[in-house]
């Protein structure tokens, strides 16, 4: 079924809601105290696109690569808001823009584009303070991409075509959390996950211009995240993650590591 994944996704984050605090342990603060974070945030991944049932030669894709500065600031044990600044570099596969006065194919060898990262994030516990906890956590990233010329090729006179991708990913889902080993905190992130966006791209050749604008959307809506947190120090907090998007015919993947110095 097309929308089994985000029920599943939907069903878990409510019963886990639901479920009493002695299933998991005695509600209460966790580790940590009010304050300021700041570190360094790089995310990479790989999303199979979906264009609104367009036919394409190729299976479309997309890479990311996103790497931004980190400030979170902590109201309480177990409640955390952060903002993160930075830079994306973005490459497209498989688009192919046949409505311009010359069809042009966006792929690898088009190289990367550059854009700015914007993003921001919302951690609230909702069981803690046994060996087991669960926290909700929700993200929100976009990247507004800067523009890019490339030469169009193959032609008796010059030409060119400039191109701008803006995409946003965003996710929310339960953290399910395991608290038994001093200083490791391992976790499972199920979530529903969107990642949808823009690609504008404008041709110029002598006196003949053309422009076409794609939608882009994630072709899976569903991510599963394995990961730890690792308390270096009293204020020195490393997260690594790995997660994998299941679709039909195939997986999207991405990974993550982020550092936060308290001070």
């Amino acid at each position: 079924m097309k929308y089994r994944p985000i029920l599943c996704c939907a069903l878990i984050s409510v019963v886990l809601v639901a479920l009493t605090p002695q299933a998991f342990g005695q509600a209460g603060p966790d580790s940590g105290s009010p304050g300021f974070r700041a570190g360094l945030r790089l995310e990479y991944f790989s999303r199979t696109l979906d264009l609104n049932e367009e036919v394409q030669d190729v299976i479309p894709k997309m890479t990311a690569l996103l790497a931004s500065l980190v400030l979170e600031y902590q109201f309480q044990p177990g409640f955390s808001l952060a903002a993160h600044v930075g830079y994306s570099s973005s490459t497209f596969d498989g688009l192919a823009f046949r409505r311009l006065p010359y069809s042009l194919e966006i792929d690898s060898d088009s190289g990367s584009m550059g854009g700015i990262l914007l993003g921001a994030e919302v951690e609230k516990s909702v069981v803690g303070g046994g060996t087991f906890g669960v926290d909700i956590l929700g993200q929100f990233f976009a990247s507004l991409g800067l523009n890019k010329e490339w030469k169009v090729s193959g032609l008796a006179v010059e030409g060119s075509a400039k191109g701008k991708p803006v995409w946003m990913k965003a996710s929310v889902g339960p953290v399910l959390t395991y608290r038994g080993w001093e200083g490791i905190t391992p976790f499972l992130y199920p979530r529903l996950d969107y990642l949808w966006g823009t690609f504008e791209l404008e041709q110029t050749v002598q006196d003949l211009k053309g422009n076409e604008k794609k939608d882009l959307k994630g072709k899976s809506q569903f991510g599963l995240g394995l990961g730890a947190d690792f308390e270096l120090s009293s204020s020195l907090r490393f997260r690594g993650e790995a997660s994998l998007y299941p679709l039909r015919g195939g997986t999207d993947y991405s990974f993550m590591v982020q550092t936060l110095l308290a001070f």
